[in-house]
């Protein structure tokens, strides 16, 4: 099949051009920087929870496109928006262990060892992602009754 119609968009997609670019695999998506950031600030999410702290929402990019990290305290609790884009994902985990800290105003001994917990979660994310996605095939059967008139394709 030469062409088919993406009824939602209706328009043509050519697929000789997709497979002859070489389409993504599902387990390289999870490779991709919002996916990843998400991974880490949910593991980071769960880490500070676990050790009582008052964790803040997570998003990207901040408002502001010249910050790199920005918080913002409302009375229902904080948002931490971090650049992801263009900068080494090393320094989006530091951004987001150091918005909790700051959200929860954490000093000296009790700060570093909220950094130790948070951070042990965020490397651990990043290798639990890295491990999980290896290709396992998939096989589809439809067995039908020989007097079923439909087609399956």
């Amino acid at each position: 099949m030469k062409n088919q119609t993406d009824k939602r968009r209706n328009t043509a997609l050519d697929v000789n051009a997709i497979q002859e670019k070489g389409a993504t695999n599902v387990s390289s998506i999870s490779k991709a920087p919002s996916v990843h950031f998400a991974m880490v600030a949910r593991a980071v999410t769960r880490a500070g929870n676990g050790i009582g702290l008052e964790v803040p929402g997570f998003r990207s990019p901040p408002r502001s496109g010249s910050l790199d990290r920005t918080l913002r305290r409302h009375s229902s609790g904080s948002i931490v928006a971090v650049r992801v884009k263009g900068r080494p994902f090393a320094a989006v985990i530091a951004d987001l262990v150091e918005g909790v800290i700051v959200c929860n105003r954490l000093t000296g001994r009790e700060a570093g060892d909220a950094r130790n917990v948070l951070w042990h979660a965020a490397i651990q994310a990043g290798r639990k992602s890295d491990s999980e996605h290896t290709h396992r095939p998939t096989v589809l059967v439809h067995d039908s009754a020989f007097e079923d008139t439909t087609a399956a394709a």
